[in-house]
């Protein structure tokens, strides 16, 4: 059972070309006009920027709802939702410090030219960071608490409540009004990701225009920008994978390597072909019996845990973050990225299993933290292939947890497996 049911998407349906392949030809299409008319269709670039913020609109209800959807279908069976929690956490707090780490080290928005510093200019946010990273005051506080930032506090508030109500044991006016809520969220999210389904297919519309501006302004100069943040992108993910999952495998879990690659390499393909991991499940599950993994810690990883097990959407949002921030001329102190990874993390649950979540959560992300949205569409050129990356990381994070929770639930400290589903 999962954390999050999220409506059936009817993109998944579609027997319309992929999305991906849509976005790739959009790109190149793109390159060869922008090239060919210059700066004469410079106009283009305002469809895709009001594309980008339609998606930042819908995505305000999106997460309110995602996260108060969570917490009133949430079941918590203590020690295996324990040890879940735990090894996400940790493994969230991991990708992190890789993302943090390669964006400061090598800083590839420096390879960009100043594409976005005229929006940072004109965003109403864009001066809460000189506030927050020399002094937090009340005044920047309340500064902070507007937009996507107030709506993850109310979401979080409220499904708080939730938790307190459903302590009240069998109380029929308490379950009837949880109930209620419930089917409430379930409608409205219905009708967000109708909407959201909607705007992506104009997505590829939107990467064109983008292209198109971009090339006929700055040429081909972007090429190596792009180039290193997709270089910064792939390689956290790669390391994240060789460093922690393999750590977790080999030394918690006591498998070797090459039984798990065996067992696992297949799903995690097909989630790269395919582009979800939501999509692999079976597979997933399949892997882990192979791995004999118990059931119910298999379940209680690739059902309930794909909400929180997603550390390549994770590790890309944090480094997009920098990597736009740093392409704006912004020198953001440890704190200020410390707040950009605490909204990742938050958006990362919140928008878990949707199609296109990384895209969803990232246009979170940005317009909490006052950078410009408009960044989104150039970093779509490219995200058809780091779209697949993410996948792939996901489900083999999907595959380490589980390993990880039957070893900590069987052989550490929880005495007995976990009961759950």
């Amino acid at each position: 059972m999962q954390l999050m049911q999220t409506p059936q998407s009817f993109l998944f349906q579609s027997k319309r070309p992929p999305l991906a392949v849509l976005t790739f030809l959009a790109m190149l299409l793109g390159i060869g006009v922008g090239w060919i008319a210059g700066n004469r269709l410079l106009f283009l670039g305002v469809f895709s920027t009001g594309i980008v913020l339609v998606i930042k609109w819908l995505s305000l209800p999106l997460i309110f709802l995602a996260i108060l959807d969570g917490f009133l279908k949430a079941e918590f069976h203590r020690k295996g939702f324990v040890a879940l929690l735990a090894i996400a956490l940790l493994n969230s707090a991991l990708a992190v410090s890789i993302a943090l780490l390669i964006s400061n080290l090598f800083a590839p928005g420096k390879y960009l030219p100043a594409v976005f510093s005229g929006e940072l200019k004109g965003s109403s946010h864009a001066h809460w960071w000189s506030d927050f990273t020399r002094q937090f005051s009340w005044e920047s506080g309340v500064r902070l608490l507007t937009g996507t930032t107030l709506v993850i506090v109310m979401a979080l508030v409220f499904g708080g409540l939730v938790l307190v109500l459903r302590g009240f044991k069998k109380s029929p006016v308490v379950d009837e009004a949880l109930s209620s809520a419930s089917r409430l969220t379930t409608r409205g999210l219905t009708h967000v990701f109708t909407a959201l389904d909607w705007i992506v297919l104009l997505l590829p519309v939107a990467v064109f225009c983008s292209v198109v501006k971009a090339v006929g302004a700055h040429g081909f100069s972007l090429a190596r920008g792009l180039a290193a943040y997709f270089l910064a992108c792939a390689g956290g993910m790669l390391l994240h994978i060789l460093i922690v999952y393999c750590s977790w495998i080999r030394w918690a879990g006591k498998i070797s390597l090459r039984t798990f690659w065996r067992a696992a390499l297949e799903p995690a393909l097909y989630a790269f072909g395919i582009n979800s991991s939501l999509a692999t499940l079976p597979m997933t599950l399949k892997a882990l019996e192979r791995l004999k993994v118990s059931p119910s810690s298999a379940r209680l990883s690739a059902c309930v845990g794909t909400n929180f097990n997603n550390d390549g959407i994770l590790l890309y949002e944090v480094v997009a973050a920098l990597f736009i921030a740093q392409a704006c001329g912004l020198e953001l102190s440890l704190p200020a990225q410390g707040w950009i990874a605490i909204i990742s993390v938050i958006a990362c649950i919140g928008v878990a299993g949707i199609p296109e979540a990384g895209i969803i959560s990232l246009s979170l992300v940005l317009s909490s933290v006052g950078l410009p949205t408009e960044a989104l569409t150039f970093l779509l050129t490219i995200d058809w292939v780091l779209a697949r990356l993410r996948s792939f990381t996901n489900v083999l994070g999907d595959i380490t947890v589980g390993v990880g929770i039957d070893r900590l639930t069987s052989h550490g400290r929880f005495s007995r497996p976990p009961t759950i589903l």
